[in-house]
């Protein structure tokens, strides 16, 4: 006999109440169901293998079977506090943690965004988009966990690690759990996704790791970070005495909060924190190198697998008077009186502050200027970017460090379709002339030198 109650901790309570009765009941065995702003589920009377005790809290993910192998996954575990209202440009802070069960089931929010909306319909450009509703409330986590190593290596319910005894009991089939030395647990591979910086988000299909974690009986996590303005908005150089109210990088700084997470908790899921790896696509593989040479995060992960995209790229990053201007432009077309900046900053940021999100993440596109030319872009702050990505290569120590670096077969063949769009046909294949061929590749290599420019377009031209 068990009590449960889905929906505790939160004095948002609704009014809705719901009495909802499974299988064969008695009197005192009920489900009570709260609609609140986080779900939570406290458990009494049972040993439930699917509860986590976190840093945080605990939390209870679902279990689900690929080719024979049961994967627990966690989704929507918050590591930060909802970066809105007076946090909306600001770095992340730690959750505030909890003391009933998190119900981590059901994938969180995305990130605000603008959706891709060319070609209506095509799966090949809907992939993209959002899957989840979108919101400034989206710093969260997602985990899967191979069960039996989970269970093995992983800690129990009630935050200390399963005896022998009830592991046997409970679990017998999976043995007992490995002792917490450095050489027990599983790999933990940490994806950071792409979208240049403007869009993207952990949640979507082609991202989840089911398969991944079960074939490759390795820990897999993914989370959320901010993109866009939203992640970006650097204005602190003119902003003396109030560099903390839009820093820039907050996007950076939100990675770098979620990877910390992971490294406290990875023995809770089974993992061994010496183990992990960043990869990541496009500007998440930018990302990898920004976490793994910055030193906000150095040291923190020695393993980084980058799939198309570095730090020293030119879409990969900006200077801070470049991030400055786009932040002034972004400010005249939200109304917010930018020429009070120097003079008032607190008042335009909380003007700032105030425009909603969707008028933010529209306009911010007035500032895109051709392809690859996103409007936001890890800043030259000085602080997680303490100088240009060139010299912290050149100049970082990375003894110790295990990367690999590639790139993603035909990726630049999607952004054609995008900002050369009148040299295509959507619905027919497309036969380039050479001087159109010429035309796109001086235009996306506009700021190479002459020479490197004839080196690449005789290296990629098929004569």
């Amino acid at each position: 006999m068990y009590l449960m109650f889905f929906g505790a901790l939160s004095n948002q309570v609704d009014s809705h109440v719901i009495h909802k009765c499974t299988g064969t009941i008695t009197d005192s065995e009920f489900v009570i169901v709260l609609k609140l702003r986080y779900t939570f589920t406290a458990v009494s009377g049972i040993t439930d293998r699917l509860i986590v005790q976190t840093t945080s809290g605990p939390v209870r993910g679902r279990g689900v079977t690929v080719q024979g192998r049961e994967v627990h996954v966690f989704t929507g575990i918050p590591y930060a506090k909802p970066p809105v209202d007076d946090l909306r440009f600001r770095k992340p802070v730690p959750a505030e943690p909890w003391h009933g069960v998190l119900d981590a089931t059901k994938l969180p929010a995305t990130c605000v965004q603008e959706r891709y909306e060319y070609f209506p319909g095509f799966s090949g450009e809907e992939i993209w988009n959002p899957n989840t509703n979108v919101s400034e409330d989206c710093l969260f986590i997602n985990i899967w966990a191979p069960a039996k190593a989970r269970i093995r290596h992983g800690r129990g319910a009630n935050g200390g690690e399963h005896n022998a005894k009830n592991q046997d009991q409970d679990h017998g089939q999976h043995g007992i759990m490995a002792q917490n030395s450095s050489s027990s647990g599983l790999p933990i591979l940490i994806w950071i996704y792409g979208g240049g910086f403007m869009t993207g988000s952990a949640t979507l299909d082609i991202y989840n790791a089911d398969i991944m974690s079960a074939v490759g009986n390795v820990i897999v996590a993914s989370f959320q970070y901010r993109v866009g303005a939203f992640g970006f908005l650097h204005l602190s150089p003119v902003m003396p005495g109030f560099e903390e109210e839009a820093p820039g990088n907050v996007g950076l700084w939100d990675q770098a909060l979620a990877i910390r997470w992971l490294k406290e908790n990875a023995r809770a899921f089974g993992g061994n924190p010496d183990w992990m790896t960043l990869f990541g696509e496009s500007a998440g593989s930018s990302s990898v190198n920004a976490q793994l040479m910055s030193p906000v995060t150095r040291g923190l992960v020695k393993r980084g697998m980058m799939q198309s995209g570095t730090m020293n790229a030119p879409w990969s990053h900006m200077t801070s008077e470049k991030a400055v201007e786009i932040g002034k432009s972004l400010i005249n077309d939200c109304n917010c009186n930018v020429s009070l900046l120097t003079e008032n900053p607190q008042a335009v940021m909380a003007c700032m502050r105030a425009v909603d999100a969707k008028t933010i993440s529209v306009q911010q596109w007035n500032s895109y200027s051709g392809i690859l030319s996103f409007p936001s872009a890890p800043t030259i702050d000085g602080a997680f970017l303490p100088a240009d990505p060139m010299t912290l290569l050149k100049t970082a120590d990375l003894t110790g460090y295990d990367i690999m670096i590639g790139n993603v077969k035909d990726e630049g063949t999607y952004f054609l379709l995008y900002d050369f769009i009148d040299y295509f046909d959507k619905d027919e294949a497309t036969s380039l002339p050479r001087d159109k061929y010429l035309e796109i590749m001086n235009n996306i290599f506009n700021k190479a030198t002459q020479a490197e420019r004839e080196a690449i377009i005789f290296q990629l031209l098929v004569y």
